[in-house]
């Protein structure tokens, strides 16, 4: 109330929850939803992504969509302008893996989180966070394409 702003017990339930209880990004979650309608914030509204989680499921989108050398070099685009916006390279392949598993199919999962776990090992170790983020898309490219041609084959 301090800066004039109610915020209705639903929406504040549903940001918790969609913040996984992270002060952070319930913040920012909350703020989003002020920017987003200024007349004030209603119980039903939805809660906003923030930017960069969006911009990490347009990437997971992308990379599902097609793999290509070029669709590849645009994803480490994507990558580096997330890390070049202080976003930690952990957040990014977790939130990355959360991303590419929602619309994968079953027999698919393991073996990506398998991986993801693999490059966790190496952003960890390693010094160039680029490589190891870039490493575990083509990874990932390589079991999708290798899945759907052996799928429609």
């Amino acid at each position: 109330h301090r800066q004039g702003v109610h915020l209705p017990d639903p929406l504040a339930v549903n940001i918790a929850t969609e913040s996984n209880r992270n002060l952070r990004r319930a913040l920012l979650m909350l703020e989003a939803c002020h920017v987003q309608q200024r007349e004030g914030l209603t119980a039903d509204m939805p809660v906003q992504l923030t930017d960069w989680e969006l911009y990490i499921r347009q990437l997971a989108m992308d990379v599902t969509r097609e793999q290509t050398p070029a669709r590849l070099q645009a994803a480490r685009e994507k990558l580096y302008e997330l890390l070049v916006n202080c976003i930690p390279a952990d957040v990014i392949l977790k939130t990355l893996t959360n991303e590419l598993l929602k619309n994968l199919d079953d027999s698919l999962k393991h073996q990506v989180v398998e991986w993801a776990a693999f490059y966790e090992h190496r952003l960890a170790m390693g010094s160039k966070e680029i490589f190891h983020l870039e490493a575990f898309l083509a990874k990932y490219m390589a079991l999708y394409k290798k899945y759907l041609s052996d799928m429609f084959a």
